[in-house]
């Protein structure tokens, strides 16, 4: 063997292992996206824990909120909630949990917490947002409306 003929050697295992450092990063990358869409995904459709006083309402996780509940000027509990007109900010987890800030008919701006396209909702006014929320379960929605507004009935 001449000493061309290592050289080339030498040069094609050194692009080789190259090669396999980068698919080694590749696959680590690819791992490293499914397994934070995986945690982006498990708390995305994990339903808050809303803690309400009669000082405040905390509603935990991606896009909760706390607030005094002197804050709040309107409370309803409706049926239907107006047609989404886009998402600003949030995710959409197919329907079954959207989470974020939204631009819905009529309201405008709103934060929107809600596992069910189906009623009830709650519809809170805070003066410079609308905040609905709502569960899978509408009894659950219907509890934490009641908490609610005895909250805003001792202000």
């Amino acid at each position: 063997m001449d000493n061309n003929q290592t050289v080339m050697k030498k040069i094609n295992t050194n692009k080789q292992a190259t090669n396999g450092q980068k698919k080694k990063i590749r696959y680590m990358v690819n791992i490293a996206v499914v397994i934070a869409l995986a945690i982006l995904f498990f708390i995305g459709t994990r339903p808050p824990q809303v803690e309400v006083t009669e000082n405040y309402v905390k509603i935990s996780g991606m896009y909760g909120v706390e607030l005094p509940t002197k804050d709040i000027q309107t409370l309803e509990l409706r049926d239907t909630m107006p047609k989404i007109q886009a998402r600003t900010n949030g995710m959409d987890l197919f329907g079954f949990a959207r989470r974020g800030i939204y631009q819905l008919e009529g309201l405008g701006r709103t934060r929107l917490i809600s596992f069910s396209y189906g009623g009830p909702f709650i519809f809170m006014y805070t003066g410079n947002e609308w905040i609905i929320i709502n569960f899978k379960n509408p009894a659950d929605t219907e509890d934490l409306f009641y908490k609610l507004e005895q909250a805003a009935a001792g202000q």
